[in-house]
């Protein structure tokens, strides 16, 4: 059976592509630990939201995955005011206290795509996919911004297809694809 090779461009070589994306945790419960996830979720009032992280943290009994959680949503709060320092120390935080949770590990992945550490994004977003996250199509769309930005343009297009597949409305991928040729190889 013939099988023809899929080749990929970019039809908009200068264009870069969106920032990466941080996601959250859903953290269960109520209180505080839960007030943080809807700061976090909610992107709003932003200042507000650490606050009430850092009182989640220092007056709640959290479990282990629940500590992690808020740690991991109060980096993506800190991501949101640009102290990517701070958010990379929570991530790292929420890996230390539950290494089987993978949304730090997409979330310190698309800090590392901010510092143009693509490779290193890359295998943080791929643990992170391996482990489960709670919102999949942010972690396609991080590592195919990761390719993107390595030249490894087939990748990218298949990543940005599949955070479309699993989240139709997610225009920053869909955005992208429209960045994309797709033209088929001569026979092979």
């Amino acid at each position: 059976m013939n099988h023809q090779a899929l080749l990929f461009a970019t039809v908009m070589a200068l264009a870069l592509p969106a920032a990466a994306q941080a996601q959250t945790v859903v953290s269960r419960g109520v209180g505080l630990a839960h007030n943080c996830f809807m700061y976090a979720k909610g992107g709003f009032k932003p200042l507000e939201g650490v606050q009430i992280c850092n009182m989640a943290l220092q007056r709640e009994m959290l479990t282990a995955k629940d500590k992690a959680a808020t740690y991991d949503n109060r980096g993506v709060i800190l991501n949101v005011l640009n102290r990517v320092e701070e958010a990379a120390d929570d991530f790292h935080a929420a890996i230390r206290l539950d290494p089987t949770l993978g949304d730090p590990y997409v979330n310190l992945g698309s800090m590392l795509i901010r510092q143009r550490q693509y490779p290193e994004a890359l295998a943080q977003i791929n643990k992170g996919l391996e482990l489960g996250i709670s919102f999949p199509h942010i972690g396609y769309y991080d590592r195919a911004l990761a390719y993107d930005l390595l030249g490894r343009y087939r990748e990218a297009y298949y990543d940005y297809k599949k955070a479309v597949e699993l989240e139709p409305n997610f225009t920053p991928a869909s955005d992208r694809l429209k960045d994309f040729t797709v033209t088929r190889a001569p026979g092979g």
